[in-house]
């Protein structure tokens, strides 16, 4: 999906899916995506997602360029983050070396790709 979805698409997305869950609690695969969506464009440190990443194990780390978006993959029940390029997340250090540790897979070289793995390299020396 994120190859195929430009930038614009992701927005009208986040606004589209929050508007129709303003009042009422999404459940099932409307459950996913609003999760999904609310954790990309509003990443909380209190959130539980954020609470165990000790144990998490990477598998991949992915750059879609056409949407700014990378893609954490995790082992063992194949969970996924996506995460807007500009935006900082609640990562620990130990997260951000295994990213580095892992390497970056984009498409081709780019401005974004290095922009992205120089951001990383400075949360890593805060």
């Amino acid at each position: 999906m994120l190859r195929k979805f430009d930038r614009q698409d992701l927005v009208d997305l986040h606004r589209l899916v929050m508007k129709r869950f303003e009042d009422t609690t999404p459940e099932g695969y409307n459950l996913l995506l609003w999760g999904d969506l609310k954790v990309m464009f509003e990443p909380n440190a209190e959130d539980e997602i954020w609470s165990n990443q000790q144990d998490w194990t990477l598998i991949s780390w992915k750059l879609y360029e056409s949407c700014g978006v990378h893609t954490l993959l995790m082992d063992g029940t194949l969970t996924s983050f996506n995460m807007l390029v500009e935006k900082r997340y609640p990562l620990i250090k130990e997260m951000l070396q295994k990213m580095l540790n892992w390497k970056l897979e984009a498409e081709a070289e780019s401005t974004m790709a290095f922009e992205l793995l120089k951001f990383i390299k400075s949360q890593l020396e805060e």
